[in-house]
């Protein structure tokens, strides 16, 4: 083996940072080398992530929007800490849980290639999320669009 010319430190010595600048203009889409396919970061991300992300964070505007009017209805608030956000000041109450959804699932983006308990890929992670909060405001919507109709139904007298 030769001597060492570098004047530098070997850069892959030090892993890339979760968010960094690269995500602006890194090539780093998955793992370069074999033995290194589970738990990496990435510098750019696929397309399908974030078109998950962005319609996670539509359905939690939904679901904030949708549990308001039901409150208004005379619904209740399970979570007992949005409960008090809401009957406080409702707009804290949306920006927390936007923030909250916001930060969590950009945590679990920027964790993706992880596995978790030996098994689980964190990707898995968005897919889910996407699901609970798919069926959440569809529950939502239904409740607030049968409550409405019955609204109606009873305004009218029919």
């Amino acid at each position: 083996m030769g001597v060492e010319r570098r004047q530098i430190p070997d850069r892959r010595l030090i892993p890339t940072k979760p968010l960094s600048l690269y995500a602006l203009w890194g090539r780093r889409k998955s793992a370069r080398r074999e033995g290194e396919d589970i738990n990496h970061y990435v510098d750019r991300y696929e397309p399908r992530y974030l078109f998950l992300i962005s319609l996670i964070l539509a359905l939690c505007v939904l679901d904030a929007y949708f549990t308001l009017k039901i409150i208004d209805f005379g619904g209740k608030e399970l979570n007992r800490l949005m409960f008090i956000f809401i009957y406080k000041k409702p707009i804290s109450a949306l920006v927390f849980k936007y923030l909250v959804t916001a930060v969590s699932i950009i945590f679990v983006l920027v964790h993706k290639n992880f596995v978790v308990f030996g098994k689980i890929k964190v990707s898995s992670l968005i897919y889910l999320i996407f699901s609970v909060y798919l069926t959440l405001v569809a529950y939502e919507a239904l409740v607030f669009f049968n409550h409405i109709r019955v609204l109606s139904f009873n305004h009218t007298g029919l």
